[in-house]
């Protein structure tokens, strides 16, 4: 992982002595811990990472995260007590004048402690915009298994999808679609999986309720799979029974939307610039204005992983970056569409990571 700690460094706008990524207890966990180590396996609770910029790290880790610590390639130190922790993260800061935390991450408690097992005349620097900016280029191993937690989720809607019938609840789907993605050999979805039903679908952070599907209705399904920590994040719109006319102008509308984007996404562009590809569509449509979020964002290890594409985005899009691509259209009262699919930026066209259909399915 030495390559990753090394792109640290080099995004850090002053040196550091050693970058210091302590976890608390779930969810205060920082994912860039296992960014930096390579590790994609365990939970890692009250651990440790330090880094060095020649790409050398150290994890310090409690005897109950042992197995999982060892798998990785850095030198581990394992502590069975709060001494022996404490004892151990002061002599990795030793002789440190200036110690990198992120700070968007790190808990006062932890960065409390560090404070005090530092050496006491180091200075403290938030390095978390480096951390974000070397997290937003993933390396082939990284896109390998974002890849897999892609088909895993297509694959996962392909299944349940015909299956959806009038009745059905939200919850039963987004229940359904979690099964299928674990059954694929997901460690669990990604985040909390979106069924929004008729009227449901034009709030697009909603989740999954009790309303049951309707004839007539449109269904906003918006759901991933996590895989060995690296997640993925899709969305599909159906419709239950025989899709209407103002129906199917909508989904192709936004269908139209997200493949200019697409043609944009394209390395050197702007991330402001490929939302306004898909933006300009939709406003030239009859539903003008009904767009309400931004075209999408970088993932990863998180599913909002530092970048995006938005009207205020001044992100350079560079090869190995993976956005999510999900234009939409909602409509108060009514219902909504949104398609998204996840691409990978290359020295070309982007390379497409989901596979499920993007047609209307009338189920």
């Amino acid at each position: 992982m030495r390559a990753r700690v090394q792109a640290i460094f080099r995004a850090m706008k002053k040196p550091v002595s050693v970058v210091a990524l302590s976890n608390s207890t779930e969810p205060h966990i920082d994912l860039s811990f296992f960014y930096a180590t390579g590790l994609t396996d365990g939970l890692f609770e009250g651990c440790s990472a330090f880094l060095r910029r020649d790409g050398r790290s150290l994890v310090l880790s409690s005897a109950l995260e042992e197995e999982s610590a060892r798998k990785g390639r850095d030198p581990v130190r394992v502590f069975r007590r709060r001494d022996q922790r404490q004892d151990l993260m002061r002599k990795a800061l030793a002789g440190a004048r200036t110690v990198g935390v992120n700070a968007s991450e790190i808990t006062h408690r932890a960065f409390s402690e560090l404070r005090r097992l530092a050496p006491r005349r180091a200075k403290f620097v938030d390095v978390s915009e480096a951390i974000t900016r070397a997290r937003m280029v993933k390396d082939e191993g990284e896109v390998r298994l974002i890849r897999r937690a892609c088909v895993i989720a297509s694959e996962a809607f392909e299944e349940v999808a015909p299956e959806i019938r009038a009745g059905t609840r939200e919850s039963e789907v987004a229940a359904d679609l979690v099964r299928a993605m674990q059954r694929r050999g997901a460690s669990g979805p990604s985040f909390r999986t979106i069924v929004g039903s008729g009227p449901n679908g034009a709030e697009p952070h909603y989740t999954a309720g009790s309303r049951k599907l309707r004839r007539g209705d449109l269904v906003v399904i918006d759901f991933g799979a996590a895989y060995r920590m690296y997640v993925s994040d899709i969305t599909r719109t159906i419709a239950v029974g025989r899709a209407s006319a103002r129906q199917k102008e909508i989904h192709e509308t936004v269908r139209h939307a997200q493949d200019a984007a697409t043609a944009a996404l394209r390395e050197g562009r702007i991330g402001k610039e490929v939302d306004t590809a898909a933006r300009s569509v939709i406003d030239a449509s009859p539903w003008k204005g009904r767009f309400i979020h931004g075209l999408g964002h970088t993932i990863g290890l998180a599913v909002h992983d530092g970048g995006g594409l938005n009207q205020a985005s001044d992100v350079v899009l560079r090869r190995g970056m993976v956005f999510t691509n999900e234009p939409g259209i909602y409509v108060r009262g009514y219902g909504g569409v949104r398609i998204e699919d996840d691409l990978v930026v290359t020295g070309g066209r982007p390379r497409l990571l989901t596979t499920a259909t993007r047609e209307l399915l009338e189920v």
